[in-house]
């Protein structure tokens, strides 16, 4: 389809007088068109069409739709259906009150095209800009992160389910790709077996009869990957994705030995970070935190939480449910300097506050990042004793001195399991034998030993400062992202997700705070500004006693 590049229409003044009319109440669509106006234009995405080619819906308008459709958790139909029908729905979108509207599936047309050009960003970009005008957001203000669940669209699936199901994928690709080839490498008993999509029903009651199961799927796997790569296979089934993703799964689930494949023991599975849990959603992770535990993603929303404005939602990032916040932190900020929403101080929890993310937040964006540090777990610092922070580190002349006055005789540089350099010091062991505060220090056979961070210091200021009344004041800022995430999660169900892969997921995520922001916006506009926390008769009571 080609795009035929219009301005965004102007409101045909028929619509504009029926639906002030049948809304005397007020709406908030009637507030997004008289006081926000129109935020996209069709240039915007002007390159995810071909120059020719039939003409195109108005890709403005459908972002537009996009938002209400996330705003009111529609349906592909329900939202086509709003826009044919409805009078405030034709009212934002600047429609003629007789517009037939389009078929519900330009929408998941549309989705595709944003989805694979990378689009998704700019809808909330191009929101935060006409919020930025209206001067709705402040410049290098104030902002806050956390973080919450999203549950894979695809059904989680034990081990057995899972190969089982990635033949059946497999074999289903690869007879649409290469029909005939798969026609004479079949094994006669793969008909029956791999007839449907499995049901857990099926599955065998007892532990020797799924091992075997467990086993013969795997050889039916090996034989349809050597047959795969061998001479004289069609391209099409190595270039197959399924094809891949079952190489990937087989490698992850069983083990050659002898020339045969075997069901991998639970323990030698490899890390949670690489383990496929569906071949549906290849990029679905499983994951625990406190209580919780889901096959799916992480999603990190950023907002801001100045005073004087509205809290609206400057940041999405969706990652893989093993990534931690330390590691999406870097991303976040490289995604706010890129949409231009740099806050000057942010707020984070400790999953997302280290060291080495202190002075990396300050030196390549100018950011304070607040949040508290985690406290050492040593059994120094539970009894009393000796913790890095009594020790004096010279980085300079690379030594460091114990509260005892000794000097250290060796100082060494690594890097730690997530690639950030460290010291090791060492101290001599003689010296600490004799030392008549050793049990306070250390219970190794030789000398103490510290293991640091270069961003040591770092963390050292920043618990310090979290002792602080100043620091409790700012702090507390921060717990006003939860009731974000709680409207995400309760009004908008952003812990599950409607689609299959981590950048569709993404993009609902997006569109989700797209949603949640215009909605903020109107509300702001028409004077209703959030109200501070209610405290209820009995807290107050307590609190007076």
């Amino acid at each position: 389809m080609s795009l035929r590049v219009q301005p965004f229409p102007t409101l045909p003044e028929e619509t504009a007088r029926v639906a002030r009319r049948a809304l005397r109440k007020g709406s908030l669509y009637l507030v997004l068109g008289e006081q926000i106006g129109h935020v996209f234009e069709d240039e915007d995405f002007r390159d995810l069409y071909a120059l020719q080619g039939e003409p195109a819906l108005s890709p403005a308008q459908l972002t537009l739709v996009l938002i209400l459709q996330a705003l009111e958790g529609l349906s592909d139909r329900e939202a086509a259906e709003a826009v044919r029908a409805r009078i405030d729905w034709k009212y934002a979108l600047h429609l003629h009150l007789e517009d037939q509207g389009f078929d519900f599936s330009v929408l998941a047309d549309f989705r595709d095209r944003l989805v694979s050009h990378e689009a998704g960003t700019r809808v909330l970009d191009r929101l935060l800009q006409r919020m930025r005008a209206l001067q709705l957001l402040k410049e290098r203000g104030k902002q806050r992160t956390d973080a919450t669940y999203v549950l894979s669209a695809a059904r989680a699936l034990n081990r057995l389910e899972l190969v089982w199901e990635s033949m059946w994928v497999t074999l289903e690709s690869l007879a649409k790709v290469a029909p005939t080839w798969l026609r004479g490498v079949v094994l006669p008993h793969w008909g029956e077996r791999y007839d449907i999509a499995w049901r857990g029903s099926r599955l065998p009651k007892g532990k020797e009869q799924r091992s075997a199961l467990a086993a013969s799927i795997g050889a039916d796997g090996a034989h349809l990957l050597a047959v795969g790569h061998a001479r004289g296979a069609p391209r099409e089934v190595a270039e197959c994705a399924a094809f891949q993703l079952l190489e990937k799964i087989w490698a992850q689930q069983y083990e050659q030995r002898a020339g045969s494949w075997r069901w991998r023991a639970a323990g030698t599975l490899p890390a949670g970070v690489e383990l496929i849990q569906t071949p549906y959603d290849a990029e679905a992770r499983y994951a625990e935190h406190r209580e919780h535990s889901w096959k799916g993603y992480t999603v990190h929303f950023t907002e801001t939480c100045d005073p004087d404005r509205p809290r609206l939602i400057t940041h999405v990032e969706v990652t893989p449910a093993t990534q931690t916040g330390v590691e999406a932190l870097a991303d976040i900020h490289r995604g706010l300097q890129k949409s231009q929403c740099l806050p000057q101080t942010h707020l984070a929890d400790t999953g997302y506050v280290a060291g080495h993310t202190i002075e990396e937040s300050e030196h390549d964006y100018g950011i304070e990042l607040i949040g508290p540090v985690p406290e050492s777990t040593s059994w120094q610092a539970q009894q009393g004793g000796f913790t890095p922070e009594q020790f004096q580190i010279d980085w300079k002349q690379q030594r460091a001195v114990c509260p005892e006055g000794q000097t250290s005789s060796c100082w060494s540089e690594s890097h730690d399991e997530f690639a950030q350099p460290i010291v090791h010091i060492v101290f001599p062991r003689a010296v600490c034998h004799r030392c008549a505060s050793r049990c306070r220090c250390t219970r190794a056979k030789g000398g103490r030993t510290l293991k640091l961070r270069l961003s040591f210091a770092a963390i050292v200021q920043a618990r310090h400062y979290q002792q602080t009344p100043e620091f409790a004041a700012l702090y507390a800022q921060r717990a006003g992202i939860e009731g974000t995430i709680s409207e995400a999660v309760r009004k908008h169900g952003a812990r599950v997700s409607r689609y299959l892969g981590l950048k569709k997921t993404w993009l609902q995520q997006i569109l989700l705070a797209a949603a949640i922001n215009l909605e903020r916006a109107t509300r702001w506009l028409s004077g209703l500004k959030p109200k501070s926390t209610r405290i209820s008769h009995f807290a107050m009571l307590m609190a007076a006693a």
